[in-house]
């Protein structure tokens, strides 16, 4: 059950996740901060693994196992990915027949690493960290979220908050925001930047912790403009942000699984999301309301153009990846 606390906890936490290993957390504070800061540190971290939108199943000969992990490329900050995908995990836990849990990431390169190695069992990822991972392990989409045109692809948007800016080449010299990593808020616009003549040595970029965070900024004017994934650009279509160019079509974001996931798991998870059409009947779109606008539209088995697409971003990332 979601503990409604925890979305504080997590924030509380966040910047020591990002700083420095768990395992190493009270080790630091005893040196810098006293005994005392360490055992609140340690009685928010035992609150924190033990408060999961599932704990271990039981089944009836009173055996437990341990949950499959479920984790959400960090596009969001941890705590409001809580909130949206918490939901989804409980939806998991009863849909499916096998316990699920939320893990939590602060960047892509740990998540990749974690789904490669077992750790993470399934993830929700972009294109471009899907590519990376079935570079490095052999990844594959198990299957992908629909938009609400009922279309499994979406676009990046680069917005700015300059009215005279017309195209953009006229961001040349401007402070530009990018989520490293991203194929909607760093990879795609940086290529569609570079293709219109304002690459990274003509512009200077700032890098932000996720794409809330680059609104935010461009709403303060801290930076002059980004790119973000379209559904995000949507919700602040009333904002004095003025759309400077849309991508093609790129492939949605991807339920996929470890390579190391039971088969038997695998279809356990792909059956109930294909029956749930959330875009044809209310009954199914209820049932989804309270999840994330990125997956609430319901899923697909990818078709046999999804991971070549995929892997196409994923040239475009090894391209990028040493202009910044």
């Amino acid at each position: 059950m979601f503990n409604p606390t925890l979305p504080k906890r997590i924030s509380v936490l966040s910047e020591l996740f990002t700083s420095i290993k768990t395992h190493n957390a009270v080790e630091y504070l005893l040196k810098t901060s006293g005994r005392i800061a360490a055992l609140l540190v340690l009685l928010l971290l035992v609150s924190f693994s033990s408060a999961g939108p599932s704990s271990a199943a039981v089944n009836n000969a009173g055996i437990k196992h341990v949950p499959y992990t479920f984790a959400v490329i960090p596009f969001y900050s941890p705590e409001k990915i809580w909130t949206l995908y918490s939901p989804f995990i409980n939806y998991l836990n009863k849909t499916t027949g096998d316990p699920w849990e939320l893990k939590l990431y602060h960047n892509h390169n740990e998540l990749i690493e974690d789904i490669c190695n077992g750790k993470v069992s399934a993830a929700l990822m972009g294109p471009v960290p899907l590519g990376r991972a079935n570079n490095k392990c052999g990844v594959k989409p198990l299957l992908t979220a629909l938009g609400d045109d009922g279309k499994p692809d979406y676009h990046s948007v680069v917005l700015t908050n300059n009215p005279s800016i017309k195209n953009l080449k006229e961001l040349k010299g401007q402070k530009i925001g990018f989520f490293k990593g991203s194929t909607a808020a760093h990879i795609v616009p940086a290529k569609m930047l570079k293709d219109a003549g304002a690459g990274m040595p003509e512009i200077h970029p700032v890098y932000l912790e996720s794409q809330d965070r680059i609104m935010s900024a461009l709403l303060s004017g801290e930076i002059a403009a980004a790119g973000v994934k379209e559904t995000l650009a949507a919700r602040f279509s009333n904002e004095r942000l003025k759309v400077v160019a849309i991508s093609a079509p790129l492939p949605n974001f991807a339920l996929c699984a470890t390579p190391l996931l039971p088969p038997s798991v695998r279809q356990n998870l792909i059956s109930p999301l294909t029956r749930i059409k959330p875009l044809a009947g209310s009954k199914d779109a209820e049932t989804m309301k309270a999840w994330d606008d990125e997956i609430n539209s319901g899923f697909v088995v990818p078709g046999k153009d999804f991971l070549p697409s995929v892997m196409k971003l994923f040239e475009i990332f090894k391209e990028i990846q040493y202009e910044n």
